[in-house]
């Protein structure tokens, strides 16, 4: 996944976000919204080649990959945006009308199906916890610099960490922008009381998402004693899993690199066969990761290549203690059984860890083990 980041000004329009947002909301055609957003010409350059170049660039990554990720900041506020095609002929019959109001300058469009926000009115969050994670590979690699750098955007970044924000999306994320009151309470609860700022932003959109809409629902009805918990189980699960995923596949990239003969071990999901390497670009389930971890071969690479000890035993021992019944706990409710407010309860502690850690900060923290 490629990425390329764009400063806004909000000079030129104060909802700039919103104002593209509110097109694609109000398309007549939902399933193929479609919104442009123009790349304003800075008056302090004329450099041409440059934004040519990068078009390009941008062009060759949507070809291979069928999007980029377009992360937009004023650095208050951070969105990203699935770009599907990018242009320099004029599309403002699909974009806000102050481009044409205000006759902007644009020197390119993105075309976005689709955009969510990351972090809202936070520059502190945004500068630690974002931008820290960006390298700039025209720039030898080194880190994004939030001051006295001579960056040119749109700029390609890379990450430390990747991130695919739209990775397994049901639904397009603009909704998310217009959030509700008990939604971003919600959000910063679990910020301040329950992962912290580090843990929280280094889960993955989706989890974030799924585990906030678990908690507003738990919160909502577990005084309900005739409540059908079901749908709040399967968001807790479908957090673990998504987290669990990134963690295994990190651990199996990293085990590979080092033992390119585990490449080529195989296994099977409901009756397709698979390598290790399929792992990187395809998610399994469950019973399948703990399949590999007692794979013999990967047990022994686990023991040659894993210097960190608490990692080691984790991967060895602690892992298993949290799959195996949120596997069972979420097959039971995946396959139509009535759920109760107990069983909700044991899912969410495994989960979120009430009164402990839990299983999303110790995959985290141990991803962070890794290296």
């Amino acid at each position: 996944m490629i990425n390329f980041l764009v400063l806004y000004n909000p000079y030129y329009q104060k909802d700039v976000i919103v104002s593209h947002v509110n097109l694609l909301l109000t398309s007549a055609d939902q399933e193929n919204a479609q919104v442009a957003f123009g790349k304003i010409r800075s008056k302090l350059r004329e450099d041409e080649a440059f934004a040519d170049s990068n078009i390009e660039k941008i062009a060759a990554a949507i070809s291979e990959d069928g999007y980029i990720q377009l992360l937009l900041t004023d650095y208050a506020d951070m969105y990203v945006a699935k770009v599907t095609s990018v242009t320099k002929e004029d599309s403002r019959a699909i974009a806000p009308s102050y481009y044409t109001e205000k006759d902007l300058d644009v020197e390119a469009w993105f075309i976005i199906t689709d955009i969510r926000q990351i972090v809202e009115n936070d520059f502190q969050t945004i500068r630690d916890k974002i931008l820290s994670n960006l390298t700039t590979p025209s720039f030898a690699n080194h880190h994004y610099a939030v001051y006295g750098n001579g960056y040119k955007f749109p700029l390609e970044v890379s990450m430390d960490n990747p991130i695919d924000y739209f990775q397994d999306s049901e639904v397009p994320y603009y909704f998310d922008i217009f959030k509700s009151f008990e939604h971003i309470e919600t959000k910063r609860h679990l910020i301040h009381y329950r992962f912290g700022q580090k843990i929280f932003y280094a889960l993955h959109p989706n989890t974030q998402e799924s585990i906030i809409s678990a908690e507003i629902e738990f919160t909502q009805n577990k005084n309900d004693t005739l409540y059908d918990f079901s749908s709040v189980i399967l968001k807790y699960a479908k957090a673990a899993e998504m987290e669990l995923y990134l963690f295994i596949r990190t651990i199996m990239i990293y085990l590979m690199e080092k033992e390119p003969s585990l490449l080529h071990v195989e296994y099977q999901v409901q009756g397709h066969s698979y390598t290790l390497n399929d792992l990187k670009t395809i998610k399994p389930n469950i019973g399948t990761y703990k399949y590999l971890l007692g794979h013999q071969d990967i047990k022994e690479a686990i023991f040659a290549h894993i210097e960190n000890s608490q990692l080691k035993n984790f991967l060895q021992f602690g892992l298993r203690f949290y799959m195996q019944p949120v596997q069972d706990i979420r097959n039971e409710s995946a396959h139509g059984s009535i759920m109760s407010f107990k069983e909700c309860k044991t899912m969410r502690s495994i989960v979120m860890g009430i009164g402990s850690n839990g299983m999303l900060c110790e995959l985290i923290l141990n991803k962070k083990r890794a290296f």
